[in-house]
């Protein structure tokens, strides 16, 4: 087991019911961590409990639709009142889709907006402010994408709703830096990671699979514990002079 670089600290992780956020969840519990996951699906909750119990960690679930105000000052007021702090939150929960720019309607476009860039706004405001309030030298990590950095086909929508949380995060982080302790803020952008939200619009078929390694350096799939090793890196004290920064993990997709 991983020696517990992170015990004793208190971490959100939203979107913590499936893919990427579970896989963060359940490494910063293996890393000592203890864990607040949100999500909406509550029997997928439970599966992300069992994973964070079977290494050794403690979790905790809260229903949460990210995109409520209401709902992130009542989640953060909980974690100040059972916990006393908040020193780790990684804004993940995220949507997407894939269709070409002509065909994308305005309703489909604010709905990515709302919930990829409001949710993640929303989600650094009430962290940031509750690490404030508490003295806590903070982490704060957004989970945006490659698609953030670069464009893509038929994901116009995406693009920009990522390319806004990359560059969020470098506002937050120098807003944060101001802070008494300082607040690292930074985005951490994954390349094609087989999950839910790849194989939902594409299948898990050798053709999809192919396709997340075109182009890729490494010529291999990234799965979400790489992207949870990148979060570990972030919230942790080898990260402590990194800030406002884009960690891109994408097997060298991005790198021509």
């Amino acid at each position: 087991m991983t020696m517990s670089t992170l015990q004793g600290r208190i971490a959100l992780v939203t979107g913590a019911t499936s893919g990427i956020g579970r896989a963060a969840a359940v490494r910063l519990a293996r890393d000592g961590a203890t864990i607040i996951a949100t999500g909406r699906n509550q029997a997928e909750a439970e599966r992300t409990l069992e994973a964070i119990r079977a290494v050794g960690g403690t979790g905790h679930f809260q229903a949460q639709d990210i995109t409520d105000e209401a709902g992130w000052i009542a989640l953060t007021n909980w974690i100040e009142a059972t916990f006393g702090r908040l020193d780790i939150a990684v804004n993940c929960a995220g949507v997407f889709f894939s269709k070409p720019l002509p065909d994308t309607s305005l309703e489909d476009f604010r709905w990515i907006w709302n919930i990829d860039v409001n949710g993640c706004f929303l989600g650094i405001k009430h962290a940031m402010r509750l690490m404030q309030k508490t003295g806590s030298a903070g982490s704060i990590i957004n989970i945006s994408s490659l698609a953030g950095l670069i464009g893509l086909d038929d994901c116009a929508a995406y693009c920009a709703a990522k390319a806004a949380v990359t560059h969020l995060s470098k506002a937050a982080a120098l807003e944060g830096a101001k802070a008494s302790p300082r607040i690292r803020v930074n985005s951490l952008n994954p390349g094609v990671i087989m999950t839910e939200m790849i194989t939902k619009s594409y299948g898990d078929t050798p053709e999809t699979r192919a396709f997340a390694m075109q182009g890729n350096a490494l010529q291999t799939t990234g799965e979400p514990e790489d992207i949870a090793a990148g979060v570990a890196y972030l919230a942790g004290d080898a990260s402590r002079y990194v800030t406002g920064s884009v960690l891109l993990i994408d097997g060298g997709r991005g790198a021509d």
